[in-house]
């Protein structure tokens, strides 16, 4: 019998996944809905899914830790599940039950192959990845689970083992940390070096890998000190909940909870943390603005005014993001690449149309794209900008000078047979004055684009000020604004 009909062959009974649903009912202590409630048995929790922990969720409370020991207690060789003798006495346990054996201590006090296996497999969930949308503090996160399940591991392996055997895992330790380390660090500085590259920023990448190591391992130092410095900050000591203390994840997720300031000094040749966080989601804007420019409605005079936006931003981003001044030389170095591969793009893209068209109003309609007419209204805006400092008169400086600019082109023949001139004109008509927008929910609300734009600046200023990951809200796609969330005085919308 081959190793698949052995497997199909099994009774229902040997299947783990489904007893486990009944007995763990315990919720997160934070009152999120428990996984029971969910109808999630214990075997697919969040942390199995790709992203895992270390970017969804990465508030790992008493409860996790009872439904881990679960895991572990019922995890069984796939040999012994076959030959009929895997151990499946433990998966009628209550999570209660779980909770008491803990208590008493015959639980956690050794380091198996077990402890290996999950610690790698979590932080295997620890990735950088092109095109995936990712929340604003995805790099933040990453950095700060490696950094402290590094540190948490390390210190109970020394706290639980001596001699040989403790040598013999913090060398399998160290290795499953320095392999996620080169993994990671080599993502990050190929997605964001990338795209740097392909603005003419050049030989950036090797700074960022480097950047990424160094700052990683400097922050497990950071986190290694506090653990040694601070032997009771969780407070768990004496209390019937100590068996935590023997929970690395758990010692993990209280060290991230610390908010430990950095202590590293800014090098002159190399990024720090900060940097590297703010890089990557300028970067990725920058990707997603470019793909969100449309040929059929972004005109010149409104492509002018936008990405003036996007380089009184980079001015701020560079001034208030506490970035180094390494960082800030490579924003503006970044923004002036952009400009000119996002202007040279667009036309290029309009060529294409051109050569596929199938009529004369289609070669006009994809006429060639005028920069002289993008940069008047650029440097009009950004003129005022270095004049006053003020980003909200700049843009309505801009704005008068592009709409006028707009409207004297319509006048003309052959600029209302343009394309994107013909479907552009709600952008400029409705600048100052509000029309009634629908949203999904039927809710009508008077917005106007000026308004809109102040949503996601307003938002943008908010996350500098909140220090959890920039939100750049970079749009070419009026109905992108439209989608921005108004909460009492906040507005939030990743670009």
């Amino acid at each position: 019998m081959t190793i698949a009909e052995r497997i199909a062959a099994l009774p229902a009974a040997v299947n783990l996944a489904q007893p486990g649903r009944s007995y763990l009912a315990q919720g997160k202590q934070n009152g999120r809905t428990s996984k029971a409630e969910q109808s999630e048995d214990i075997t697919n929790a969040s942390r199995l899914q790709k992203s895992l922990y270390a970017v969804e969720d990465s508030d790992y409370s008493k409860a996790d830790a009872v439904n881990k020991q679960w895991r572990k207690m019922n995890t069984v060789n796939i040999l012994d599940i076959l030959d009929g003798t895997a151990d499946t006495s433990n998966r009628t346990l209550t999570s209660q039950e779980i909770e008491q054996r803990l208590q008493q201590g015959d639980l956690l006090n050794d380091i198996s192959n077990t402890d290996f296996g999950m610690l790698k497999f979590e932080l295997s969930g620890i990735e950088f990845e092109m095109g995936v949308p990712a929340s604003a503090d995805t790099f933040h996160k990453n950095v700060e689970y490696l950094a402290s399940r590094y540190a948490a591991m390390e210190d109970r392996i020394k706290n639980t083992c001596k001699g040989t055997e403790q040598k013999e895992y913090l060398e399998q330790l160290n290795d499953i940390y320095k392999s996620t380390l080169e993994r990671a660090a080599n993502e990050y500085s190929n997605l964001v070096g990338g795209i740097l590259g392909k603005y003419g920023v050049l030989d950036e990448r090797e700074k960022i890998y480097r950047a990424f190591k160094n700052g990683v391992d400097e922050r497990a130092a950071e986190y290694r000190t506090y653990l040694k410095e601070n032997p009771g900050f969780t407070g768990l000591e004496g209390t019937k909940d100590s068996w935590l203390l023997k929970d690395d994840e758990y010692i993990a997720s209280r060290l991230r909870s610390q908010n430990i300031a950095s202590t590293r000094d800014a090098k002159d040749d190399e990024y720090t943390l900060q940097d590297l966080e703010v890089i990557g989601k300028y970067a990725s804007s920058l990707s997603a603005m470019e793909k969100k420019s449309n040929t059929y409605d972004l005109n010149e005079e409104r492509m002018g005014l936008e990405l003036a936006m996007l380089a009184m931003k980079t001015d701020i981003l560079g001034a208030k993001a506490g970035v180094s001044p390494m960082l800030n030389t490579t924003l503006k170095n970044t923004l002036e690449g952009y400009i000119r591969a996002f202007l040279e793009q667009f036309d290029n893209r309009l060529d294409t149309n051109r050569k596929k068209a199938y009529t004369a109003s289609d070669i006009q309609g994809n006429a060639h794209l005028d920069k002289d007419s993008v940069w008047r209204v650029y440097n009009m805006t950004m003129e005022s900008y270095r004049i006053s400092g003020d980003v909200v008169q700049a843009m309505l400086k801009g704005a008068e000078y592009g709409k006028a600019q707009y409207s004297e082109k319509m006048n003309q023949n052959g600029t209302k047979n343009i394309y994107r001139y013909k479907n552009g004109n709600t952008y400029w008509n409705q600048f100052f004055q509000a029309s009634t927008v629908t949203k999904a929910n039927g809710y009508e609300k008077n917005v106007s684009t000026f308004e809109q734009h102040m949503m996601g600046w307003v938002d943008f200023n908010m996350s500098l000020e909140e220090k959890q990951g920039i939100r750049m809200n970079l749009c070419m796609d009026l109905a992108e604004y439209d989608s921005v969330d108004y909460r009492g005085n906040q507005f939030s919308r990743e670009a």
